[in-house]
């Protein structure tokens, strides 16, 4: 990849890997710095990474990134849940489709969460996913369908029957 179409790629890719990286991780700034990692990733294995390999390369970073920071957080939130002692509960909010949707993503694993959202939501094809994430096409569909199952539960037993 030369520096021009290193160039062109971040004004061609940006919005898309910084979309990417907020639905991962739901906060727009830690996405701003999950952005700015992964092309400077990109930049520095420019020579080796082919230009139409660049979006994908930049949003495999995002997810490496993304799950290191998850996995770190994890292992604090339990730290500090230990030495808290006690439970931290959420207050009941009226209905609401979008948020409803929010939490049936969020009760997702997180590999099913990024599957479904780059299916469906950006409109990646399996094999781009499979290319993404790093694991195999039927492994993709797999993670594809039971987040599908799971947020139709969810959405159920949150009073959403299609008819609201």
């Amino acid at each position: 990849m030369t520096r021009n179409e290193y160039n062109n790629g971040v004004s061609l890719w940006a919005d898309d890997v910084y979309r990417y990286a907020v639905h991962c991780c739901g906060d727009r700034e830690q996405s701003k710095d999950f952005v700015q990692e992964a092309f400077a990733t990109l930049w520095e294995k420019r020579e080796s990474v082919a230009t139409e390999k660049g979006k994908a390369f930049l949003l495999a970073v995002v997810h490496n990134h993304v799950m290191s920071h998850f996995r770190h957080e994890a292992v604090y939130r339990e730290s500090a849940d230990v030495l808290k002692g006690d439970q931290v509960t959420e207050p009941d909010e009226a209905f609401d489709l979008h948020e409803a949707i929010q939490k049936a993503m969020d009760a997702l694993p997180q590999v099913q969460r990024e599957a479904v959202m780059l299916k469906d939501i950006e409109g990646y094809d399996v094999h781009e996913i499979s290319e993404i994430l790093s694991i195999s096409e039927n492994q993709v569909r797999v993670y594809v369908f039971r987040a599908r199952v799971s947020m139709k539960k969810t959405l159920i037993a949150l009073g959403y029957d299609g008819n609201n």
